[in-house]
């Protein structure tokens, strides 16, 4: 096989370790934008796309926020591989257990005070979903008094000029609303219910203080050994050592 062949089949075949290459986080590698996009693609139509989420960050979550905490614009390829993943336990977990609270506030800032906004309207909701996630998970008090005065504006103006439901929502979030805190409330009980609940369908124990914490990926909870046992068949498809 020539080393064409070699590279377009290595492209074609998406893994965690792939994405991790492509959003430049491994080995001397840098950012490659092309292939991270082509790849991107490939996944949505994977049906195991959640599992290659899972590994992905359990391997890979440290050093992908270390990579977008070192960009200096609201759009990048970390950005939009968090974007990806934001919904996974293993995101909240991540949040949870090392007080980042400096991405809500990061992505905020970035956007208010950007001066120019991506070309593609498609980039501009990514951007938005992403921080009506991070607004969700950590609340709009992350956000400072003054960037929310700065975003809201830039906020009202994208609202009306391109209508997407990830900008409303996201602008609705920011001025409190009430109905879209309540739904964001919903999505943050819903990323965190596996860090917090027995993870075996059915169970109706919900009232343990002490649940057992899977050792391996630390994003599931049982509330015996029995329940952990029966749930294993469904949760080793997402079930990766997490190095964090």
């Amino acid at each position: 096989m020539s080393s064409m062949q070699a590279g377009l089949q290595r492209l074609l075949n998406v893994t965690a370790d792939s994405l991790a290459e492509y959003c430049g986080l491994t080995g001397d590698q840098q950012e490659n934008s092309v292939f991270f996009e082509r790849q991107l693609g490939l996944l949505q139509r994977n049906p195991s796309q959640n599992a290659i989420n899972s590994e992905f960050c359990a391997k890979y979550l440290p050093a992908l926020v270390d990579a977008y905490d070192a960009q200096d614009v609201a759009f990048n390829i970390p950005m939009r591989m968090l974007n990806i993943v934001a919904y996974l336990p293993y995101f909240s977990r991540f949040l949870l257990m090392t007080a980042k609270t400096s991405i809500c506030k990061t992505q905020a800032r970035r956007m208010a005070t950007a001066s120019s906004v991506p070309p593609d309207p498609a980039h501009l909701v990514e951007m938005c979903q992403f921080l009506s996630t991070l607004l969700a998970l950590q609340g709009t008090s992350s956000v400072s008094e003054e960037d929310k005065q700065a975003l809201l504006p830039k906020m009202r103006e994208w609202n009306r000029k391109y209508q997407r439901q990830q900008i409303t929502r996201c602008l609705k979030q920011l001025e409190d609303d009430p109905e879209t805190t309540l739904m964001a409330e919903g999505l943050k009980l819903h990323c965190q219910k596996s860090l917090n609940e027995c993870g075996f369908d059915g169970c109706e124990n919900s009232g343990i203080s002490k649940l057992l914490q899977c050792s391996r990926c630390k994003t599931a909870v049982y509330c015996d050994r029995n329940h952990q046992k029966m749930s294993w068949p469904f949760h080793k498809a997402t079930c990766f050592p997490a190095v964090f």
